[in-house]
């Protein structure tokens, strides 16, 4: 399912409001079920082993919300796309040459795509003076569901999975219905794998790594190691994974700011989370050259795995390394326009003065 979704959002925007994906995992008996842990927003759970065999079932987006500030912690709405049709909509993508066959591919999956249930994380302390804006969407999103059940619970959080008997199937064939169908009784499965645990702050448990060091390659296979902070005042680091559609969505952005600040004392490098892994490696080349990116991208070694990168839950996360190595400025985690990390660079650079 991963490579597939991926193919597809490396040519579209799956949705607007998606900013950064969570730490997908094998369960502890390795069998062939992914977890989905949002550190952030206290949530995880295991999808059906059903859906990991089926090429069409992912998150619509990931809305999350300020843990203690938000009642909507999180909001994750998913969809389906028959197996058969995602695998047409991927040879459309590679043959796709300009922004026109981009925006039908994106009219043609928009007219497929079928919303089938939806997650919801509320802080029940902000039921009443939470923002109203949460307050009207949360209302708004339970009168378009008949089931509203809530599965977890813990302190003042509370998780309720949102979902239908009845289903709009229009547009597909009789034997994508009968995979739609199958798609939608693997819920109850679900609802039995999701937990709350207290949100964790990511910023705080990033910045307790001090320093960055690494002895290892690039994508491209030159040698590099954590040195290359000597040379400049400044790098930036944009830790990415290939499965990760808003990590993809931003590299023109985050390249654009590269051969802006490149001759200014100030790097840019990206680091692939989720390799060394053979297709991972491979499907990562293809993005990075889809995407027209020169900055350097490393591939992780021993020492980043067991330093910055095991208290990454989600990516794309960015941190900011002074000319000794050392970490500066607080962490970005989710994506970002240039102007928002030309602006992080330079309030950090003012403060190193």
């Amino acid at each position: 399912m991963k490579k597939t979704y991926l193919a597809i959002v490396m040519i579209i925007a799956l949705c607007v409001s998606i900013v950064g994906c969570g730490k997908v995992e094998q369960n502890e008996k390795s069998v062939e079920v992914k977890k989905m842990r949002f550190e952030e927003v206290g949530l995880e759970y295991y999808e059906p082993q059903a859906w990991d065999e089926k090429e069409g079932v992912s998150p619509a987006c990931v809305a999350g919300g300020k843990y203690g500030v938000a009642y909507i912690v999180a909001e994750i709405p998913y969809e389906f796309l028959p197996t058969d049709f995602i695998k047409g909509l991927i040879k459309d993508g590679e043959n796709a040459k300009t922004e026109e066959d981009q925006k039908k591919i994106f009219e043609k999956y928009q007219k497929k795509a079928k919303n089938f249930f939806n997650i919801m994380v509320l802080d029940k302390t902000k039921e009443k003076n939470g923002p109203i804006e949460d307050i009207k969407r949360k209302e708004k999103v339970f009168k378009e569901y008949k089931y509203k059940e809530k599965v977890a619970e813990i302190d003042n959080l509370e998780c309720y999975i949102l979902y239908n008997d009845k289903y709009d199937e229009s547009g597909l064939s009789e034997e994508e219905r009968k995979e739609f169908k199958e798609v939608r009784e693997s819920i109850d499965e679900l609802k039995k794998n999701i937990k709350l645990f207290t949100p964790i702050d990511i910023s705080k448990k990033i910045s307790e790594n001090k320093t960055i060091e690494f002895e290892t390659k690039t994508i491209d296979g030159k040698k590099i190691d954590s040195s290359i902070f000597e040379d400049y005042e400044l790098t930036m680091v944009n830790i990415w994974a290939t499965f990760c559609g808003p990590c993809i969505a931003e590299m023109p952005d985050i390249q654009n700011l590269y051969d802006e600040v490149k001759n200014k004392n100030i790097n840019v490098v990206g680091i692939i989370s989720d390799i060394p892994d053979d297709e991972n490696e491979e499907l990562a080349k293809q993005i990075l050259d889809k995407k027209d990116v020169k900055f350097a991208n490393i591939v992780p070694d021993e020492k980043l795995n067991k330093g910055i990168l095991k208290d990454i839950s989600g990516v794309p996360t960015t941190i900011f390394v002074d000319s000794e190595g050392n970490m500066v400025g607080e962490p970005i985690v989710g994506s970002r326009s240039k102007e928002e990390y030309k602006k992080k660079i330079e309030k950090i650079l003012e403060n190193l003065k």
